[in-house]
């Protein structure tokens, strides 16, 4: 399975309290990754706080499903409105200027989003896609760390799992 795909982008996990004996092995990468999961967290959100390289996420997460210490999480997404939008385009003007509306049109434009209603896993894709053009990386990551609280207060603190 593709974690990082788009048909993976609502894929959220949550550690496993495993009642056997046996043994597991765990190396950094996979301790960085158990620490990070959270059931309240998306897959691109954990993706971006760990800061791995795609293939080492994709492996680290597959080896942890393997030994049973995560599992999947079916949880509805929450859609952000224009409101977010509104901060997106206040947030990336600080960074870049005026230029910020056309690469929000285009982001936008390209991911096929409506913004009027944005999946939040895909509002984390987009800022990271946006913050790519960026090209003061300085201004990448304040740009990118001011986005954070506004997509996480989309996401419910009490959310069910199923």
């Amino acid at each position: 399975m593709d974690f990082l795909s788009k048909t993976a982008s609502s894929l959220f996990f949550r550690k496993v309290i495993r009642r056997d004996i046996q043994n597991i092995a765990l190396d950094a990468d996979m301790i960085r990754l158990l620490l990070a999961i959270d059931e309240q967290k998306s897959l691109y959100q954990i993706a971006a706080e760990v800061e791995m390289d795609s293939a080492t996420f994709k492996t680290t997460l597959r080896r942890l499903l393997e030994q049973g210490l995560i599992e999947s999480v079916h949880r509805s997404m929450p859609l952000l409105g224009r409101t977010f939008v509104q901060l997106l385009r206040l947030n990336l003007a600080r960074a870049i200027g005026p230029m910020a509306q056309i690469l929000i049109d285009d982001g936008l434009a390209e991911m096929r989003l409506n913004p009027a209603g944005i999946p939040v896993d895909q509002a984390a894709e987009l800022v990271n896609r946006i913050a790519l053009e960026i090209p003061d990386e300085a201004n990448r990551a304040r740009f990118k760390k001011a986005m954070i609280p506004v997509i996480n207060q989309a996401i419910p603190s009490t959310g069910a799992a199923s």
